[in-house]
């Protein structure tokens, strides 16, 4: 789902140049434990954007399964447009993807181990103050603390 209809990369494997320039870029680890801290960096576009007075990125916002994490506000002096936010995804996180599953197929417990875990989104949004927002996501995988008896693992892109 789209934030605010920002624009969006249509094709990966072809980026248009206004896609390379404008599109976040969301480095952040495949896997996080719920309650642990970790960094996220927003670097926007492929290719480095222009900072300067008359074109330059003016804020960069991130968002975990759509709620906010944080804004930051760019100035075009600053030099590059990368932000690093720190993300915390919680046990909630992990509950409400198990009650939203189905309860024939589950919701990602390993069947070794019993460990709980839920595919929650990152989504990036980077305002250029001319070419306007432009949003892209990706998966983490938040892992909870709390065990529980295994089964067969489900992990796949139903999480």
């Amino acid at each position: 789902m789209a934030l605010n209809a920002n624009q969006q990369i249509k094709d990966y494997g072809n980026l248009t140049d206004p896609e390379k320039k404008h599109a976040p870029v969301i480095v952040a680890p495949d896997e996080a434990m719920a309650g642990n801290p970790f960094e996220v960096r927003v670097i926007v576009g492929n290719v480095p954007h222009v900072m300067d007075e008359s074109h330059y990125i003016s804020q960069v916002e991130l968002y975990l399964d759509e709620e906010p994490v944080g804004k930051v506000q760019l100035k075009p002096t600053q030099g590059a447009a990368e932000v690093v936010f720190v993300v915390t995804g919680t046990e909630d996180m992990v509950a409400a993807r198990e009650i939203r599953n189905c309860t024939v197929h589950g919701f990602g417990l390993c069947g070794a181990c019993g460990t709980r875990s839920a595919i929650v989104k990152l989504t990036a949004v980077a305002t250029c103050n001319v070419h306007g927002s432009w949003e892209d996501s990706k998966g983490i995988e938040i892992i909870s603390a709390n065990v529980r008896s295994g089964r067969k693992c489900t992990w796949g892109p139903q999480l």
